[in-house]
């Protein structure tokens, strides 16, 4: 399957790179929208961020001629430390493409799917300790049923998450197929959605603090950002779009007042939306969002 960057040409637009900018790519993944910002920033620098060392590893090899590139093997959560220890004090851009990965999704040995049959295991760095089979395993009933209803809008949460605790009293969960016999027990058939869809993307998040990750991350790259610099967001579900929208609509409301006037500190940008030919040729972009936020004052 061909690997689609989505809203590329929107980002870069947006970044408005400069040949000896400094970038920052917080989510590498293989590597292309991290290639368009090094070709245009040929005569700067672009740090990458990803956690997962299999990404990381793709993502060298298919940007193997770009030199101006520097990678971080590490959660994005980490940008200010990371940037401190590479001396980058402020930058002119950074990306963040939240959305997660096809390939990892769909690798059965990375245990996101839900299709098949396949250990459960959802951790973007394999390293870390907690997992899904942690989080199935281990959590209270009230834990599972808010995770449930916060992360994947589950009505049915507080049902789903005592079958859970009943299940694991003989058994312990963790395949795949063990948790889709759970959740169609509670939820039953529907059409044309499968039932452990939204359930899966709640583990995950929980796996993986999703949510706490990108508030931290986000509010230290505002941080980071040079006069003119901007912070590039594209967003795939509800949650996480709130977060940045919430965030950036805060900032631009923070206002100097002075002698002159009152003066924006920042500014935000219309929402941009995938457009019908890039829908047709990459399905996956039609929920993608890109919201951005420019510094104007130091």
């Amino acid at each position: 399957m061909k690997h689609y960057s989505v809203l590329s040409n929107e980002v870069i637009k947006k970044l408005n790179i400069k040949k000896d900018g400094i970038y920052i790519d917080c989510t590498l993944g293989l590597g292309g929208h991290t290639s368009l910002i090094a070709k245009k920033a040929n005569k700067g620098k672009v740090v990458a961020f990803d956690q997962d060392p299999n990404a990381m590893s793709k993502a060298k090899e298919n940007l193997s001629k770009y030199k101006n590139i520097l990678y971080v093997e590490d959660n994005f959560k980490n940008i200010k430390i990371n940037l401190e220890k590479l001396g980058i004090k402020k930058v002119d851009g950074i990306l963040y493409d939240l959305g997660t990965s096809y390939y990892q999704l769909t690798d059965e040995k990375r245990g996101f799917t839900y299709h098949g049959e396949s250990t459960l295991d959802m951790r973007m760095n394999p390293n870390q300790n907690i997992s899904a089979i942690n989080i199935l395993n281990e959590y209270s009933k009230d834990e599972l049923a808010e995770i449930f209803f916060k992360y994947g809008n589950e009505k049915k949460s507080h049902k789903l998450a005592q079958a859970i605790v009943d299940y694991r009293k003989n058994n312990k969960i963790t395949l795949n197929t063990q948790l889709n016999e759970i959740i169609k027990s509670v939820k039953g058939f529907i059409k044309d959605k499968h039932p452990s869809k939204n359930i899966f993307q709640a583990i995950r998040i929980e796996v993986n603090d999703e949510m706490n990750v990108i508030k931290k991350s986000l509010n230290d790259s505002i941080e980071l950002l040079k006069k003119n610099g901007v912070i590039t967001v594209i967003t795939f579900h509800s949650l996480e779009d709130r977060i940045v929208k919430k965030l950036f609509w805060e900032k631009k409301e923070d206002i100097d007042i002075t002698n002159m006037g009152n003066i924006h500190k920042f500014k935000t940008n219309k929402v941009i939306y995938p457009t019908k030919k890039e829908i047709e040729i990459n399905k996956a972009s039609r929920s993608a969002k890109l919201r951005t936020l420019v510094k104007l004052e130091e």
